[in-house]
């Protein structure tokens, strides 16, 4: 199962109002026992990989 969150972030390139929009994977407690980043997208520049970091363990 996926499921989709959106959180309200300050860039820290220019510290302007942005959106980060992430699709996880949840857990099934058996091979996975946390939720998995499956993408990751920022209303500012979609390709942030510095942002995205924030979201992966």
């Amino acid at each position: 199962m996926t499921y989709t969150k959106q959180y309200e972030y300050k860039c820290p390139v220019d510290w302007s109002h942005v959106t980060h929009t992430v699709t996880f994977q949840k857990a099934d407690q058996i091979h996975l026992f946390e939720d998995v980043v499956i993408s990751f997208s920022c209303s500012r520049n979609g390709n942030c990989t510095k942002c995205a970091e924030n979201y992966r363990d």
